[in-house]
């Protein structure tokens, strides 16, 4: 109920409820409560914005096997939200996440190893971490593993495979995928009519 109440699905939306629901629900061990409780500290949702309550909430759910808790942990390390910044710590969480099975996680490594943020850059652990969310369904994973073959990064160039990897993105609608598989396309096209 506190979930229908926060989102307002099917009722209107209402967070004073919904913290009551998930105060309930959290002293019973419930982890996706606890969890809900610092999303509602971070955004200031019904409670005052609290990035040192959201962090505590967070970990007390992470504590609790939530795998939201600790991806939400590696964001406030990675983007120095509400603590000092660490791409370490951040990298930390970004695994456990991962090994509980969090797409946002692997993708956030990627981007974290293409960036060379906390880590020794390397564009071919970065497709790796990429293909990793690609395959758990990420839209944004999807696209950048088409990228990396289409630019070079981590692998060699290789149009074809680029073209699958955009083609199955814009099919989940992406549009800037889309414009690259028309774009590729017509290279493909004008290659074919040459030969």
């Amino acid at each position: 109920m506190g979930q229908m109440l926060d989102k307002g699905y099917g009722v209107d939306q209402d967070y004073e409820r919904a913290y009551g629901h998930y105060v309930r629900a959290a002293d019973a061990g419930n982890s996706d409560a606890v969890f809900s409780i610092g999303v509602l500290y971070y955004y200031g949702h019904y409670l005052e914005q609290s990035y040192d309550r959201a962090l505590k909430a967070f970990s007390d759910a992470a504590g609790l096997g939530n795998a939201k808790a600790v991806y939400n942990l590696g964001v406030m390390y990675d983007g120095g939200i509400g603590v000092e910044a660490d791409p370490q710590k951040a990298m930390q969480y970004y695994l456990k996440a991962s090994e509980m099975g969090s797409e946002k996680a692997e993708y956030n490594i990627g981007m974290m190893y293409r960036s060379g943020k906390g880590v020794p850059k390397d564009d071919a652990e970065a497709l790796k971490w990429f293909k990793k969310a690609a395959g758990r369904g990420m839209l944004k994973a999807v696209f950048n593993v088409g990228l990396a073959y289409h630019t070079g990064r981590g692998v060699p160039i290789d149009e074809f495979e680029a073209m699958r990897w955009f083609k199955k993105a814009a099919d989940m609608g992406h549009k800037k995928s889309q414009n690259m598989v028309d774009t590729l396309r017509k290279r493909f096209n004008v290659i074919s009519t040459i030969n």
